[in-house]
């Protein structure tokens, strides 16, 4: 098999060093987009943890490595205990992924999954098991609600079933077979970073499928489309290049761990083959794999997150009334506020996903 595909380049990229070569490719977002970042949960909230089917938890092992595992539902996954503090069920049967490392300083990024809903709740904070391992809790610290571009993109809740024969698990410093056809037909992937600090932090990442581009057994390439303009995910890489990934194929009860050292790239010659309707990301994050675990994930199976019939109506929860709660405490006219949001959100998320 030959290691390198044809339309990526042999040789290394151009890597961005700052923030400031960062922003000159990437402006910072201007306006109220910064104020949906709030150090609390608001009621509204609570109604998205409460209907999670999946937790995605990004992690900090003592050694540095960033791990992206996930909790699914099978009874009542998550709920929020007060403003502050979120419990999630943490039972053998629902982990999908590493377990938690206990020696780790407690950081986590999580982010909320609800099947058929295109946005998502992120919070991060601080993790610890409780005494009786029956659960997990986690100290927010900073929570807000994400665009639903990524889910546009990837199609996750609207994509048909996925079929792969012969799928085998695999484990190792590299990228084996299995491991590459199960990144061909994957349209969505959970990106975990973390800070100078080491305050871990999770992004979604989603695109037609085969997005995440195998430049060889241990090199990948994950392109950054147009967001918000925060950039968490690329200001971590910046300063701290550990990242961890959890791949998903929609219908496949698999998952694809990857761990690595992420850098970013704005090099024409890596981007270019990561074109959709003809737009090549302006940014690009390569990660190097030191080890990547491709395994039955039978907790997906029990929790039925594929079954379309376990899915809610997209207009079962309202993003844009969360984020008027986030931005706007007791505001008036809270749910024609929110509607108004939820029709700006839906229109640029099919309108600038490129």
């Amino acid at each position: 098999m030959n290691d390198e595909r044809d339309d990526m380049p042999s040789d290394e990229p151009d890597f961005l060093e700052s923030e400031s070569q960062l922003r000159d490719v990437m402006p910072a977002p201007k306006g109220a987009v910064g104020l949906k970042k709030q150090s609390k949960l608001d009621p509204t909230s609570g109604a998205w943890i409460d209907r999670a089917a999946v937790v995605g938890l990004a992690t900090r092992r003592a050694d540095g490595v960033i791990t992206v595992a996930a909790r699914v539902a099978q009874s009542d996954l998550a709920a929020a205990s007060d403003a502050h503090t979120i419990r999630i069920v943490d039972a053998e049967a629902n982990r999908i992924g590493p377990a938690l490392d206990r020696s780790a300083d407690g950081s986590a990024g999580a982010i909320f999954l609800l099947p058929g809903i295109e946005s998502t709740l992120r919070a991060n904070g601080r993790l610890r098991p409780l005494a009786d391992a029956s659960a997990l809790e986690l100290s927010v610290g900073e929570a807000y609600m994400h665009c639903p571009k990524a889910f546009v993109r990837s199609g996750l809740w609207t994509a048909g079933a996925t079929t792969l024969a012969d799928l085998a698990p695999e484990r190792g410093p590299t990228l084996g077979p299995h491991a590459r056809s199960f990144l061909e037909r994957a349209p969505f992937a959970l990106l975990g970073t973390c800070d100078e600090s080491g305050a871990a932090d999770l992004s979604p990442r989603g695109d037609p499928a085969g997005f995440l581009r195998v430049v060889d057994e241990r090199t990948l390439l994950i392109p950054d489309r147009p967001g918000n303009r925060i950039a968490d995910s690329l200001r971590n890489v910046l300063s701290h290049p550990a990242a961890g990934l959890l791949v998903l194929v929609p219908g496949l009860d698999w998952t694809l761990h990857v761990t690595g050292e992420a850098r970013i790239t704005r090099d024409p010659a890596w981007l270019e083959s990561s074109a959709v309707k003809g737009r090549a990301p302006s940014l690009g994050i390569r990660v190097r794999v030191h080890e990547a675990v491709l395994e039955p994930a039978p907790a997906l199976a029990h929790a039925r997150i594929w079954d379309p019939s376990f899915r809610l109506p997209r207009k079962a929860l309202s993003a844009g009334e969360l984020l008027v709660d986030q931005m706007e405490s007791g505001a008036r006219f809270r749910g024609t506020k929110g509607r108004v949001v939820d029709w700006m959100l839906e229109r640029d998320a099919r309108k600038n996903l490129y």
